[in-house]
């Protein structure tokens, strides 16, 4: 913590309390302190009002610099050793790249606050002069880890952990059984930053620190730091991390090679205890399924992951969008407005959306071309060179050994996660690396540039410096002024809709968008309200509200103009009273987002609505094609779609035997096989389902069930097969009712955060019910169904927008759902997140209906 070295000496007329503005530096680290230990707190920096204290805690370490710039040279705050090159050439991306912006507002908040990060460097190193400091601040590093690591495992333990545990005891009587599973994501460790792996990038940083502390220290404190490593561990597990995991591997592995030639321990001493180490902590990192299945599918040359999947996309769009911007970058917040307009078509349904790129230099390279990539180079190749020369000096470092490489360690390890994730908008993380750089810039100083335990004299020069400060900071302060009004009016606006004041909320989210007009979350937010208000309405007052929202949704689309939200959902609006709009709205979100569930959905109906059958028969087979179990929907047999099924499904019929026989695609084979099939099953066309479903031993079952008597047995039914606790209800109807209650505890199960302990008893009656009254096992599945009509709900949004104040909206679009099949047989109909060779496949008979539609 901030506090004068005990043999500084002090000139005459100025106390050094007075020169490092120890008072601000307080308040600095007190909020660096809050930020890493409130929970969600990368959430709640875009949540009124912790944005505005975020901001306070933005501009504090810009005043600590100033305050030091007035009393002291510019060359106390020199990081020295060509640290400052690398700065240097960052901050001159993020000017051009600001003055070049195509979203000019979004880069200046993003630039402000990079900029807040580089005046805490400066201002640390200005206040940092004698070892003693260093070590100060280090262990009080240490501490703030071990506050983060207790509350990180109480919160997890406490709201997660146990109510888990106590959740899957509920089921047991109901026949389900599960053990605690870290694959669901609500189940990870994302205490208290707000995602699993923010935690995990702070404890890589942390944990060496805690590790060299421990060697280096005695007595009480070598056990408190020992304890802590320990329980850090535990964390970093509990989080689930895989690139946290890995990464301490990795350098773990480094760090025993490195101490094999430069500890000054025995050899004897130092290999099998860190080859112990290391194995506990690859049986354990191992030992966790997340790592463990991506890792052996890479060994086996299977890239088929949609996690993995999900990294590629990311970073196929930061070079796409740097390649378009090499010079200048597309600047800081821009990747959440450009990130459709660059996303690749065969991304599927994976990461569809995001406001970060997932790799530090993917987003790098994204927001500032060239000078980012070699901001990036130089400091890391610097770092490296300077610890190299540093490890070659035979004098008495400035500070323990033992301590300088658990730094090297910290951002080694903080390193390798970069490259799979960016987390420099995270205080706690970006913080702890400020520390770590500040510090090993003032080991890595040559002695005659070591900082000096005297008081420097004032410089004008400096002086000059605090004056374009103050320029700056006034001048961004009053362009802030309206953005934080328009934020705190917002909140007003969506708690008065929390309250059923509907005028008073639209009357807060216009003056919002009057305040910041460049923000696109508040007239999206208050199109999508009106819209969804107007179809709960009807007649004037439906059509009122639903020409407000096509109003808000065209302001909305033309400061976000690639954002597929904003137009599939005006799509759905304009679609009865200008189907023709309707249509381009629809083909403009397919162009953007392709595989999205209900777009070309709404581009049939619209086309439908338009006049154009042939083309809509096109847009709902690419619907289904993707989606195949909207082919089971009874939408097709109770509106007024029934005119076109048959037109439907015979042009399905046809893509399925065009597609069998591409002979660049054979690896769908079996799957075009499989679908073709089901769809003949579906149309009860048995005889080419039957040649179809050859090698699919459901299908084969399924077709013995659709016989009027069929010859199947509780016996003779196969044990693996899909929807088999449907076709053992039918075989056995004294099982109906807890297979049932089985089957939708399961279903349930598969959203932990619904806290299912029971099963839905009104489906449980209908199950039973429709079965009860049906002919046969196939009148059950295809006529006698039971009907959902659920909207897909936009989960997630206000995060990805970076405003989380608001509520979370779902698509217009309403799915009709069979549920008997939804329920029982949703994976024969297959739709994966992730699946690029499908995409590619379908692509250009999208693109050709695409084409035909733009030119009609």
């Amino acid at each position: 913590m901030p506090s004068s070295s005990p043999g500084s000496s002090t000139p005459s007329l100025l106390a050094p309390q007075t020169a490092d503005g120890n008072l601000i530096g307080l308040l600095s680290v007190g909020f660096y302190s809050l930020f890493t230990l409130l929970p969600s707190s990368h959430s709640l920096m875009v949540s009124w009002p912790w944005v505005a204290v975020w901001q306070v805690a933005l501009v504090l370490p810009i005043i600590w610099l100033l305050w030091q710039l007035w009393f002291k040279p510019l060359s106390a705050f020199k990081l020295g050793s060509g640290l400052d090159w690398p700065i240097a050439l960052l901050v001159i991306g993020l000017a051009i790249s600001t003055l070049f912006a195509e979203f000019p507002n979004q880069a200046i908040w993003y630039s402000w606050a990079a900029l807040g990060g580089v005046a805490a460097i400066y201002a640390l190193c200005g206040w940092l002069r004698t070892s003693h400091q260093a070590v100060q601040v280090l262990k009080f590093q240490a501490i703030l880890g071990i506050a983060f690591i207790l509350v990180s495992l109480g919160m997890w333990l406490s709201q997660t952990y146990f109510p888990e545990l106590d959740r899957l005891a509920a089921l047991e009587p109901y026949g389900v059984s599960q053990q605690f599973n870290f694959g669901i994501t609500s189940l990870r460790n994302w205490y208290p930053l707000g995602h699993q792996n923010y935690v995990a990038g702070y404890l890589v940083l942390v944990l060496p620190l805690l590790f060299g502390l421990a060697i280096a220290d005695n007595g009480w404190q070598r056990w408190l730091w020992g304890s802590a490593c320990f329980l850090g561990l535990v964390d970093l597990y509990t989080a689930s991390s895989r690139g946290g995991l890995l990464a301490l591997v990795a350098t773990v592995a480094i760090a025993l090679i490195i101490a094999l030639f430069r500890a000054q321990l025995p050899r004897r001493l130092v290999l099998p205890t860190g080859c112990l180490i290391l194995c506990i902590l690859v049986a354990t990192t191992l030992g966790n399924s997340r790592v463990r299945r991506p890792v052996l599918a890479l060994l086996q040359g299977k890239t088929n992951n949609s996690e993995l999947g999900y990294r590629i996309i990311t970073n196929v769009i930061g070079w796409r969008i740097g390649i378009d911007h090499p010079f200048t970058g597309a600047a800081p917040g821009s990747v959440l407005q450009l990130y459709q307009k660059y996303r690749p078509y065969w991304a599927g349904r994976e990461a569809e959306l995001h406001f970060q790129l997932h790799s530090t230099p993917a987003q790098l390279w994204a927001e500032l071309g060239l000078w980012g990539i070699a901001a990036l180079v130089s400091i890391v190749g610097l770092l490296v060179w300077l610890t190299w020369r540093w490890s070659q000096q035979n004098s008495e470092s400035w500070l323990a050994p033992t301590l300088v490489w658990s730094l090297v360690a910290g951002l080694f390890a903080y390193g390798l996660m970069g490259l799979t994730d960016y987390q420099l908008d995270t205080p706690a993380i970006s913080g702890a690396l400020i520390v770590d750089l500040v510090v090993l810039a003032k080991v890595y100083q040559p002695p005659n540039q070591q900082p000096l335990s005297k008081e420097p004299t004032n410089q004008s020069s400096s002086k000059v410096w605090v004056g374009l400060g103050i320029g700056l900071l006034l001048a961004i302060t009053l362009w802030l002024v309206p953005v934080h009004r328009a934020w705190a009016i917002s909140k007003q606006g969506f708690q008065h809709l929390e309250r059923g004041n509907f005028d008073g909320f639209e009357a807060a989210l216009t003056q919002a968008n009057q305040l910041a007009p460049w923000e696109p979350y508040y007239p999206s937010m208050l199109a999508w309200t009106l819209g969804d208000f107007s179809y709960q309405t009807t007649g004037e007052s439906s059509a009122a509200l639903r020409n407000a929202a096509i109003e808000w949704f065209e302001k909305a689309n033309a400061v976000a103009p690639y954002q597929e939200f904003g137009q599939s959902n005006l799509g759905w609006l304009l679609l009865q009273t200008k189907p023709d709009e309707a249509v381009k709205k629809f083909a403009n979100a397919a162009t953007l987002v392709p595989a999205k569930q209900g777009i070309f959905f709404g581009l049939g109906q619209a086309l439908v609505t338009n006049g154009q059958p042939e083309e809509a028969a096109d847009a709902f087979a690419s619907e289904i094609l993707r989606f195949p179990m909207v082919m089971t929907s009874p939408i097709w047999e109770i509106t007024e779609l029934s005119n076109i099924q048959g037109d439907v499904f015979s042009q399905l019929k046809n893509l399925y035997s065009q597609f069998l026989n591409d002979e660049t695609a054979l690896e769908l084979k079996q799957y075009w096989q499989q679908m073709r099939g089901t769809l003949n099953w579906w149309q009860n066309n048995n005889i080419a389902a039957t040649k179809d479903w050859q090698n699919f031993s459901t299908g084969q079952v399924l077709l013995k069930m659709s016989q009027s008597n069929p010859n199947i047995t509780v016996q003779t039914l196969p044990e693996k097969i899909i929807g088999r606790s449907a076709m053992l209800a039918w075989i056995a109807p004294e099982e109906r009712l807890p297979l049932f209650e089985k089957v939708s505890i399961q279903t349930q199960d598969q959203l932990p955060k619904l806290n299912a302990t029971s099963p839905t008893t009104k489906l449980i009656e209908q199950l039973v019910t429709t079965m009860e009254n049906s002919n046969s096992f196939n009148d059950w599945l295809k006529r006698n169904v039971i009907v959902s009509q659920p909207r897909s709900q936009r989960l997630g949004f206000g995060v990805l927008n970076r405003h989380i104040d608001g509520p979370h909206p779902s698509d217009y679009y309403t799915r009709v759902v069979n549920q008997q099949i939804n329920l029982f047989f949703k994976s024969m109909f297959i739709t994966s997140t992730w699946a690029p060779e499908l995409d590619k496949t379908l692509q250009p008979f999208k693109n050709n209906l695409l084409k035909i539609i733009s030119q009609s």
